[in-house]
C-alpha cells in the first residue's frame, strides 16, 4: 500500500502540531464569524421589533381610551 502513495518529503507530512494549529485557526474564524452573523441579525431585526412594540402600545392605548371615553 505504501508504495501507491506518490513519493513526498518529510516536509510534506503534517505533523499533530500543524493540525492543532490549523483546528485553532478554524475554530477561531468560526467564533468570529458567528459573533459578526448574529450582531448583523440583531442590528436587523432592531427596527422591526421597535415598529412592532410601537404598534403595540399604539393599539393597546386606543383600547384603553375607548373602555374610559367610549359610548356607553
Amino acid at each position: 500500500m505504501m508504495e501507491m502513495l506518490p513519493p513526498v518529503g518529510s516536509a510534506d507530512v503534517a505533523t499533530k502540531r500543524d493540525l492543532d494549529q490549523l483546528r485553532e485557526l478554524l475554530e477561531h474564524k468560526i467564533e468570529n464569524s458567528g459573533l459578526r452573523v448574529r450582531a448583523d441579525f440583531e442590528s436587523a431585526m432592531r427596527r422591526p421589533l421597535a415598529v412592532l412594540l410601537s404598534a403595540l402600545f399604539s393599539v393597546a392605548g386606543i383600547l384603553i381610551a375607548l373602555s374610559i371615553f367610549g359610548p356607553h
